[in-house]
């Protein structure tokens, strides 16, 4: 008991004033519950890569072998599987789906047994069966009344063990256990099935050390639960009762827990707490012992926990441990104890390197002057200390560890390739040509020697450096050293970070075999991670999209095809279950984005199908792949050239998503431009309908001001301009006057189109025939100072022609809006006089109607000649005026004479007149036209 006092003495006094100003947490309630979670998940296996776990339920170990006594099995790769564990799979199955009540004698045997054996397969399809095999057996025992069945604890704490111990995500691990634990109660509520004990919840306790989540209130209420049942003398027996009380592991796998928490000093002060409680304990005949594991533990926390401060409390604890081992034979530091102090000061501030290095040396000046019987965790300590060095930057740091070498020799012990590694990174730092070269020879030693396994880790501190060295030569000498890694084979060929290395220097190399060498790099990768099962080659995210990024930018002609043959690459990978590899919407908007740029059906048809993958992914609840406005906007971009109407329908489809969800989709300008100029290419009406509510949704928006411009405002006019319909023309004119309508109330930020945006707006007016409505438009232009050119017009004109725009006006219509744009312009230009004789030719009506059309357009084309204002198209339509608007041929012919001489004397027989001339098959005109004839007509 004096011995006891005196240790819990020595911590009490050695706690910083850090624990005076802990963190205090809220208190929670007596008992935490857990929701029962359904485990009949017999078909779903999961793999995903976790570290590695830390022992703490070494007794399972025992049980488990009790339960296989009597079966013994191949427990090899689960991928790969031999005809012994197909067997056994088949034997499983079979348990698993027999009838319940059905199950025989032999039956139960091999259930409890493959239970122990699939839960020593350490991944997640051997902790999902164990905890298959549990849930059947007591299915058998209660719902089947089968009183062979036998159930324990430690058929349960096996199962939460398998989960500890499998590769699931943390938070996954979590929740099995909870769940299991859940259930383990409650059947002992409902059923007195077999109680929990506290080797049941030491699991749950390290289950919360595989998560990153913040669980310190559950492992505090676990540990104060365990306190409760241990004194619940009503639904326990006192047997029972004293098996669930807290034992020394159940203390040191909640100090775990926090040390297991990374740059936390909160977390290390509660680890040290513990073990002043621990060390309370021990006073009282409670059969808890604070010892060298727990104090380990603690070390380790204030190591994880970062900075010199970390580092210098955790120096703290080990010299106390060295007070205390001549009292306590439990507590003995040992290599291990040293080896977690020294990496502690790895871990701090460059402004502290100097003082970690100097307290790191004398620890191990302390190590050397005890007997501590464990040679490989010895040299644990040196390769710490050398680590401490190398990471330091001392100018000297090379030489300190060579110093470290001798001191090993001298201790009996044999540098080993950490060492060297360590002395490599020192003597690299630099970076210069000198350090580059003793690095190469350090490494060359480290080859030779028989007894040294050179790995990967070792020439990645030297192409490391290289890639980071000012040398034109770099990219060559870290091929070469590459080359070397493959040639040596074995655990010294390139791994990922090797890979990553290289390819991402390529990416930043203007030479022009970058991408070629780049993507070899990552054809070799994927072939030692897929066909040779070099796990330490596997690729992730970072290989595949420095690789995309860099084909996105390639000019060459084989990179679209490439680019998305790697996207397909790296799908299939996250598809397989390579937890590395993780898709995201930018991966694929950057392929959607290379593909765009060239238009091409082949490059269309691509894009649509990445397209559907990103839609299909988000519905399915992704987070990480969801197709933005960046996404649509390279889509439209491609399909507007390649299927404009397919463009059309996209952005529409867009937009209707968007208008109802706006609070979760953004669009910037240049991506609501690009939605509206689809639509507005569109000759579908509901598209133009589509591109004015779009327009008003996001005039409504908080965005209005970042999104919406004059030229995005011109394509709503726009899209109603293809459509030469009285619905269309009364919706553009109602477009435009309720902008109109605002601005001149005072909303002087309303956004109105330019003049091109009116000028289209005039063409389904005038084909409407709503000339005057046009003109009333014009003068509200002129009104708010957009000033109208003559292409304003000449939409006017052209709007009146065609064949679904026939009219008896036609050709009145015309005259007004040209004599309208002779006040208002300078110079009327030829397609101004042409457009209106193309207007007169396509009036419809009486014979008397149509002659006057026909006078009108004598009259305007007679004004043209005057102002010198035409062209070989100008006698084109003159003479196609003639021929649609004159019924008699006699007739038609005498008109069309003088105007063809006309146009022949002037050189302007162009393709138009020729084929008019031809249709009528005219004398006028001979098989071989002269050369006078067509001399200035710019068709010929």
């Amino acid at each position: 008991m004096k011995g006891n006092s005196i240790l819990c003495q020595c911590i009490r006094r050695s706690s910083t004033a850090f624990s005076r100003h802990a963190v205090k947490r809220p208190a929670l309630p007596r008992h935490f519950q857990q929701q029962q979670q359904p485990s009949h998940c017999r078909h779903h296996y999961y793999s995903a890569p976790v570290t590695e776990p830390i022992q703490t339920v070494a007794a399972n170990k025992q049980k488990e072998e009790t339960h296989a006594a009597n079966l013994s099995t191949s427990e090899g790769s689960v991928l790969a599987p031999t005809n012994e564990e197909r067997s056994l799979h088949s034997t499983i199955h079979y348990v698993l789906t027999r009838a319940v009540g059905r199950l025989s004698n032999v039956n139960i045997q091999n259930a409890r047994s493959f239970l122990s054996i699939t839960s020593r397969w350490n991944n997640e399809k051997g902790a999902v069966l164990a905890e298959q095999l549990l849930e059947r057996l007591f299915e058998e025992r209660y719902t089947g009344n089968n009183e062979n069945v036998s159930l324990d604890a430690d058929m349960y704490n096996i199962c939460m063990h398998a989960w500890n111990k499998s590769n699931a995500k943390g938070q996954k691990i979590v929740h099995q256990v909870e769940s299991i634990l859940h259930r383990m109660e409650q059947r002992y509520f409902d059923h007195r099935d077999t109680p929990p004990n506290n080797i049941s919840y030491n699991c749950l306790i390290h289950a919360y050390s595989k998560s990153e989540d913040d669980s310190s209130d559950k492992v505090d209420a676990i540990l104060e639960k365990m306190n409760s049942f241990a004194h619940d003398n009503i639904r326990f027996s006192s047997d029972v009762a004293s098996r669930i009380r807290p034992d020394k592991t159940t203390y040191n796998s909640m100090m775990n827990y926090y040390a297991s928490r990374k740059s936390d000093h909160v977390s290390a002060q509660r680890a040290e707490d513990l073990l002043l409680q621990m060390s309370g304990l021990s006073q009282r005949d409670t059969g808890i012992q604070v010892d060298s594991t727990s104090f380990n533990i603690v070390l380790k926390a204030w190591g994880n926990s970062g900075g010199i401060h970390g580092a210098k409390r955790g120096e703290e604890l080990l010299r106390m441990m060295l007070k205390l081992r001549r009292e306590h034979a439990n507590v003995q530091p040992t290599a291990l104890s040293f080896s977690t102090a020294i990496n502690a000061y790895s871990k701090v501030a460059p402004e502290d390197s100097e003082i970690a290095v100097k307290r790191a040396v004398e620890l191990l000046d302390e190590l050397e002057g005890l007997y501590i019987p464990d040679s490989e965790n010895i040299n644990k300590c040196y390769n710490a200390a050398a680590n401490v060095i190398a990471k330091s930057g001392l100018p000297n740091s090379s030489e300190l560890i060579l110093d470290l070498m001798t001191r090993m020799k001298n201790m009996d012990s044999v540098p080993d390739g950490i060492m060297y590694t360590s002395c490599l990174e020192a003597s690299v730092r630099s970076g210069d040509a000198d350090a580059i070269e003793r690095g190469k020879q350090l490494l060359e030693q480290m080859i030779e020697e028989p007894h040294f396994d050179v790995t990967s880790a070792s020439f990645n501190i030297l192409l490391s450096a290289i890639l980071k060295s000012k040398s034109k030569q770099k990219l060559e000498e870290a091929e070469k050293l590459m080359t070397k890694m493959q040639e040596i084979g074995g655990d010294a060929r390139p791994d990922s970070v090797s890979f990553n290395m290289i390819i991402s220097a390529l990416s930043r190399s203007n030479t022009t075999d970058a991408e070629e060498k780049a993507v070899d790099y990552l054809r070799i990768m994927l072939r030692l991670y897929k066909n040779d099962g070099y796990e330490k080659a596997k690729p992730d995210s970072f290989a595949f999209n420095c690789i995309i990024n860099m084909l996105s930018r390639s000019k060459k002609e084989w990179a679209d095809e490439v680019i998305q043959r790697t996207l397909a690459a790296m799908e299939a990978q996250e598809r397989h279950g390579n937890a590395s590899v993780l898709l995201d919407t930018i991966t694929y908007n950057v392929v959607i984005a290379k593909l765009a740029q060239s238009a091409t059906v082949k490059n269309a048809r691509k894009v649509m199908k990445l397209l559907d993958t990103m839609e299909a992914m988000a519905d399915a609840g992704s987070t990480a792949v969801i197709p933005d406005i960046m996404t649509y906007t390279s889509v439209l971009k491609l399909q507007g050239k390649v299927n404009p109407q397919r463009a059309a329908s996209i952005a529409s489809s867009y937009l209707t998503r968007a208008m109802s969800c706006d609070d979760k989709i953004v669009i910037d300008r240049v991506g609501f431009y690009t939605l509206l100029h689809a639509l507005s290419r569109s000759n579908k009406f509901e598209d133009a309908v589509m591109a004015r509510k779009a327009w008003e949704w996001m005039e409504r928006s908080d965005r209005v001001d970042i999104v919406l411009t004059s030229e995005a405002c011109n394509l709503v006019t726009i899209a109603y301009s293809k459509n030469k319909t009285e619905e269309a023309a009364a919706e553009v004119l109602s477009f435009l006057s309720d902008r109109i309508h605002r601005y001149r109330q005072g909303a002087k930020d309303t956004i109105l189109p330019t003049k091109v945006g009116f000028s289209a707006a005039f063409v389904p007016l005038c084909a409407m025939n709503r000339t005057n409505d046009a003109l009333s438009l014009l003068k509200i232009m002129k009104a708010l100072r957009i000033e109208p050119d003559s292409g304003c017009y000449i939409s006017m004109l052209g709007a009146l022609s065609g064949a679904g725009t026939r009219s008896t006006n036609g050709a009145l219509q015309a005259q007004r809006i040209l004599q309208q744009m002779k006040e208002d312009v300078d110079d009327v230009p030829t397609a101004a006089f042409n457009a209106a004789i193309n207007a007169c030719s396509w009036v419809s009506g009486s014979p008397i109607v149509q002659r006057k059309a026909l006078d009108t357009a004598f009259e305007i084309f007679q004004q043209a000649r005057n102002q010198h204002s035409h062209d070989a198209i100008t006698f084109g339509l003159m003479i196609k005026a003639c021929m649609h608007l004159s019924k008699d041929d006699n007739a038609r012919m005498k008109l069309i004479k003088p105007v063809f001489e006309l146009c022949a004397m002037d050189g302007l027989v162009g393709s138009m007149v020729e084929r008019e001339m031809r249709n009528l098959a005219s004398s006028f005109i001979p098989g071989k036209i002269p050369q006078e004839w067509t001399k200035n007509a710019k068709d010929k």
